[in-house]
């Protein structure tokens, strides 16, 4: 087969003269424009690497077509391009790393091999800078020949094998279309340096394999930003259905639980007004004992929204940082902690086992406003039978809760929360010990905040009702004991409070 009196294999081999470089060139300048403006649309860095490399490479191959008129206008400053010769092939090489460890998502499934890999990006632009600037004090471009072809070309070679290996071990949801294209481009170039060394140039296949791979990148651009979006848009979608129901949940209870309080507010009334003194006394005694218990229901159900902000707002920064794996983490531990709230508001007690698994999930969800720096740590006595104690929902709450944010909030450094469960009869001993700031430096601190600290203080003066009210019956009434810890040099060093519950 012949082409304008070449044979095809002749035509393929003179790219410069038969329009491929123009064709080539002309597909690289339109994608990196196109994506350039997808980053600005968009504010993702990948476009911005993606169109960086596209554009590099156009300003490496341009020049070189003959009748190109980007070529004819670029005459003035063509030695300049040939004298950076190695210094642009030395960028858009150094850009297409960065494109791809961004591409896949490196930094999620290897964060500390995506550290040092950054700091090789940098100290290869650094190397590249000094150089070009010797080579163009000097006037000889020799450094820069050598450098690249010596010396960063066969590390990029070797690092990129090695990237490879771990992208295939990767989840990334697009790591076909990289593995695919930079695969066929480092064979394909591969081959194409062999035969330029070796005194047969066929620079054709590093035009088409170029062309080959900015294609499918921009493919996988498209599937992953198709991606993401869906990703977005169904858990926006999960996380607004989610709180309508917890919304309906909690404004059904309250209506619920009113109207009960109201129901026995008017039965304590007509008591009162009843001739037997002592009858009326011991009626009006259990009926505000249920009115209590009613009311104590009702302030665990009012807890629930702002606990329920924070947690959602936690786990929508995980979503809105792509950080899927969290985000799904999270959210199945707060839907799991909501319903266990839910359902154990409606039971007067609950076993010790069932009051530490909810606990644990308490402190699973507040943790993540703390970046998972809460060391959370049980110590439970073998004698002890989980199942058979029974005490309050939720009794263990407010003390976990005010060690967290009187205490290790406000902590620098390794946070530790404790719980420690004895049996020292008749009772069942519950420490709760924190390494925070203790309570003088926490009062300091927050001297300021009155209302939230009006608010703590009537949650453990809640707790402690609700405790009074749980061991009416038992021989044994309950004790709770708050101790601030200090070290031999009576600094600070934390809280402990233990909970005497009678079994």
């Amino acid at each position: 087969m012949t082409v304008a009196g070449f044979s095809f294999i002749e035509y393929l081999g003179h790219p410069q003269q038969t329009g491929i470089v123009i064709y080539i060139s002309g597909i690289l300048f339109a994608l990196g424009v196109y994506h350039l403006l997808l980053f600005f649309q968009h504010k993702d860095k990948v476009y911005l690497y993606y169109a960086l490399y596209a554009l590099l490479v156009f300003v490496y191959t341009f020049h070189r077509a003959e009748h190109f008129i980007l070529a004819d206008l670029a005459k003035p400053i063509i030695p300049s391009l040939h004298f950076l010769y190695d210094a642009t092939k030395w960028l858009y090489s150094t850009t297409y790393l960065l494109f791809a460890i961004t591409f896949v998502d490196f930094k999620l499934y290897y964060p500390n091999k995506y550290a040092w890999l950054m700091k090789f990006i940098y100290l290869s632009l650094g190397t590249l800078a000094l150089a070009t600037i010797i080579s163009i004090i000097n006037g000889d471009n020799r450094i820069l020949d050598y450098g690249y072809n010596f010396a960063f070309l066969p590390v990029l070679f070797m690092l990129s094998l090695y990237i490879l290996y771990l992208v295939v071990k990767s989840q990334s949801a697009v790591k076909y279309y990289l593995l695919i294209g930079a695969g066929t481009y480092l064979i394909v170039t591969s081959y194409s340096h062999y035969l330029t060394y070796s005194g047969h140039p066929f620079r054709v296949l590093f035009y088409a394999a170029t062309a080959f791979e900015m294609f499918l990148f921009a493919l996988g651009l498209g599937a992953k930003q198709k991606k993401l979006m869906q990703e977005k848009n169904r858990w926006q979608a999960l996380i607004i259905k989610e709180q309508e129901e917890n919304l309906k949940v909690k404004e059904t209870l309250t209506q619920l639980l009113g109207k009960k309080v109201d129901v026995k507010d008017i039965e304590i009334e007509i008591l009162k007004k009843e001739k037997e003194e002592e009858i009326k006394k011991k009626l009006a005694l259990a009926y505000s004992k249920q009115i209590l218990q009613l009311r104590v229901q009702a302030v665990q159900a009012q807890m629930n929204p702002h606990f329920l902000f924070n947690a959602l707002n936690s786990i929508k920064n995980y979503i809105i940082n792509n950080n899927q794996k969290e985000a799904i983490l999270y959210l199945t531990k707060f839907a799991k902690l909501i319903r266990h709230v839910l359902e154990y508001s409606k039971r007067s007690a609950v076993s010790l086992r069932e009051e530490l698994d909810l606990m644990q999930l308490y402190v699973d969800v507040e943790n993540i406003r703390y970046n998972k720096s809460i060391d959370f740590q049980m110590q439970i006595a073998s004698d002890i039978d989980l199942n058979r104690v029974k005490l309050p929902p939720m009794i263990l709450q407010a003390y976990l809760e005010n060690a967290i944010w009187h205490g290790l909030a406000l902590k620098k450094g390794a946070r530790i929360l404790r719980i420690k469960i004895t049996k020292q009869m008749p009772f069942i001993c519950i420490e709760i010990e924190d390494n925070g700031v203790g309570r003088k430096k926490a009062l300091e601190i927050t001297d300021r905040k009155n209302a939230t600290l009006q608010k703590e203080s009537l949650g453990l003066k809640l707790t402690e009702e609700r405790l009074r009210i749980f061991t009416q019956a038992f021989k044994n009434k309950y004790k709770v004991e708050i101790i601030d810890l200090y070290d031999q040099e009576n600094q600070p060093t934390g809280t402990r409070v233990v909970l005497h519950i009678p079994v």
